[in-house]
């Protein structure tokens, strides 16, 4: 019996080596680490309210760590709270998970993902009738690699911000966007010096044939067209829009309280919502080209004197 427990552990103790060795960064071997890892059956779809869910929030906040990201509040980077599920019963959610890049400015950029999905799907799930684990690798565990590469990077590159860098790693987007709006509603940050939003939600299915990354809201504000880098620099296309994704995303509740806010997204695939959205569909090289590009909008967004100003 000794036996048959040691190797029935060996996949799981394999399986947590190989996370350890993924160090944070905008690289294809961080962001399968990250997807991996938050999109993996032990995870149970990352429910709010479950111990997955706080499973993951205390794996997030350990990767802040690691990226050298301060926690918003003094040894915190968790933050709970509650809120009415579909089911119309009190769902008690590990909360956001938070940390910053700390400038000294009075203003802030503020880089958001949601963590959270549908765990087994009895509510949102585009398979009803499957009470299979939807592990959520692209909804939104690549947005959340996204998020934690880039904070990495920002850290490596404080001397060249001069403005804070928020990062949120926000829950219960799937219920309702229940985590973005406690995000606003809380007195963790002065809303009145967010700069603008950026939202990451779905970023690992870069069509490999017609690659195209949807930059949605970025036609409701004029200056954004300036901002945002030229499409011949990157290995995509740049779709802008206007909001087209009306309240079915974390950034609808910063334009809704007059926050600028862009959704960057690869877009919805057939595996949305379903069983099938595992971390072998991920295009982990088309992350890397992203990330490029994130970069360079975060470095012209940080060159940008009075930045509150022209996206006002």
């Amino acid at each position: 019996m000794k036996l048959i427990a040691i190797f029935c552990c060996l996949p799981i103790l394999l399986f947590a080596q190989k996370q350890n060795t993924a160090s944070p960064g905008c690289t294809p071997e961080y962001f399968r680490y990250v997807v991996e890892t938050l999109a993996h059956d032990s995870m149970k779809g990352r429910l709010p309210g479950t111990p997955e869910e706080k499973k993951s929030a205390e794996f997030i906040a350990a990767e802040f760590r690691k990226t050298g990201c301060k926690p918003l509040r003094k040894k915190q980077y968790c933050f709970p709270f509650d809120y009415t599920n579909p089911d119309s019963v009190i769902t008690h959610s590990t909360g956001n998970v938070i940390a910053k890049v700390d400038t000294k400015s009075d203003y802030c950029i503020v880089i958001t993902a949601h963590y959270d999905h549908i765990g087994a799907g009895k509510h949102h799930s585009n398979d009803p009738f499957s009470h299979a684990i939807h592990n959520g690798a692209d909804d939104n565990a690549s947005g959340v690699a996204m998020l934690l590469g880039l904070a990495a990077w920002c850290n490596e590159h404080k001397k060249d911000l001069q403005y804070d860098i928020v990062f949120a790693a926000l829950s219960a987007e799937e219920d309702g966007l229940f985590g973005a709006k406690k995000f606003l509603s809380s007195d963790l940050i002065d809303t009145s010096k967010i700069i603008c939003n950026l939202n990451f939600d779905m970023l690992g299915s870069l069509d490999r044939a017609r690659p195209m990354l949807v930059a949605d809201g970025a036609l409701e504000n004029s200056a954004w067209d300036s901002l945002l880098p030229r499409d011949t620099t990157a290995s995509f296309f740049v779709q802008r829009s206007v909001n087209v994704v009306k309240g079915g995303a974390d950034h609808c509740v910063f334009l809704d309280a007059n926050i600028p806010s862009i959704l960057f997204s690869t877009g919805l695939t057939g595996f949305y919502h379903r069983p099938t959205d595992d971390p072998s569909t991920i295009n982990y090289e088309g992350m890397i080209n992203i990330s490029t590009y994130l970069q360079e909008l975060l470095m012209k967004l940080n060159r940008k004197k009075n930045l509150q100003i022209i996206l006002r």
